[in-house]
């Protein structure tokens, strides 16, 4: 487990963008992301892109949990409603899993516990463990 927590911890990109990595293992993880201006598009509401990067980043985080480097080769999002302000939460679910392929289910919440989001991920599961990308 030291190799997988250093691995998901070394996530600079998530770290850049304000992603609080709360938990993870067993193929599920769960973080949240603090809105702030940067987060905002033109039009004063979180970026779609910012919303993506957080679920991808528990989608990496749960998928690379069992200590197999999992890499994506499908994903996709859809949006429910525009958050302008407050804490967004993500958590990952594992719907299968087999030697080659993994694939969850991110939704994303608002602070009010609505669902504003839906990621769905699918990976490629290498041979290679992850202890081999850390440092």
């Amino acid at each position: 487990m030291d190799d997988v927590k250093r691995f998901v911890e070394n996530d600079r990109f998530a770290k850049h963008l304000g992603v609080d990595m709360l938990e993870y293992g067993n193929g599920r993880a769960k973080a949240s992301m603090v809105i702030q201006d940067h987060h905002l598009n033109s039009a004063g509401t979180v970026h779609g892109g910012a919303i993506f990067a957080l679920a991808d980043a528990v989608f990496s985080a749960a998928s690379n949990s069992h200590g197999t480097l999992a890499m994506a080769i499908n994903v996709s999002i859809s949006y429910f409603k525009a958050v302008s302000s407050g804490t967004l939460t993500a958590t990952a679910e594992e719907v299968s899993l087999n030697p080659k392929l993994a694939t969850y289910l991110i939704p994303v919440f608002d602070d009010e516990g609505t669902q504003i989001a839906l990621f769905q991920g699918t990976v490629y599961r290498k041979k290679d463990g992850v202890g081999q990308f850390v440092k």
